[in-house]
């Protein structure tokens, strides 16, 4: 559980059990800016109706699909900034069509998500179909990001290395890519 040792009440969810629990022993985790705590489970509390779990459930997908979004943005930002400063062969390496490329297809990917993650958000779009576009954008964008910014992008003195932890953080975060999928094409074997 993310920040479960501050946290007033933790409550741990298996299957449809409903637990009070208090956070165990801490674990790392590949973004070096989230504490997760494992939970140590103290009463139960009783069972509450699959809706009830899938709409929790759906509620912090869709926050992380918006996480995501936002990391991407902020990857994309970096990256431009930094295609702007770095010079190679006398002129910037932002100016280069194969750079230029490469950050119009992020910038693209981002600005297919927006939507999707408003949509989810009003009930219109199914949330796993937000959760999958924007962990798909967001590690687009961190691929072309560390590719521009070559080795120092690995580096602790540069953000974008924080950035691209939480997107590793984040995508598998409520739900591989692979689960959301799954659901996806459930609800659109349902919709025939």
């Amino acid at each position: 559980a993310l920040d479960a040792d501050v946290a007033d009440t933790v409550l741990a969810v298996d299957g449809r059990r409903v637990a009070l629990a208090r956070a165990g022993e801490a674990r790392r985790s590949v973004d070096t800016t989230r504490r997760l705590f494992g939970v140590d489970e103290v009463r139960v509390l009783g069972e509450v109706d699959a809706a009830t779990v899938d709409r929790a459930f759906d509620t912090a997908a869709l926050a992380c699909a918006a996480q995501l979004l936002g990391c991407g943005e902020r990857i994309l930002e970096e990256t431009v900034a930094y295609a702007r400063q770095r010079r190679q062969f006398g002129r910037e390496i932002g100016s280069y069509q194969a750079i230029k490329h490469q950050l119009a297809d992020v910038r693209i990917a981002l600005d297919f998500v927006g939507p999707l993650v408003h949509g989810a958000a009003l009930g219109d779009v199914p949330v796993s179909a937000a959760k999958v576009a924007a962990g798909d954008a967001a590690y687009l964008a961190s691929r072309v990001g560390l590719q521009v910014h070559g080795a120092i992008g690995y580096t602790r003195e540069c953000d974008l290395s924080l950035w691209i932890g939480r997107v590793r953080a984040l995508v598998t975060a409520w739900g591989t890519p692979s689960h959301h999928r799954a659901r996806l094409a459930e609800h659109l074997v349902g919709a025939r």
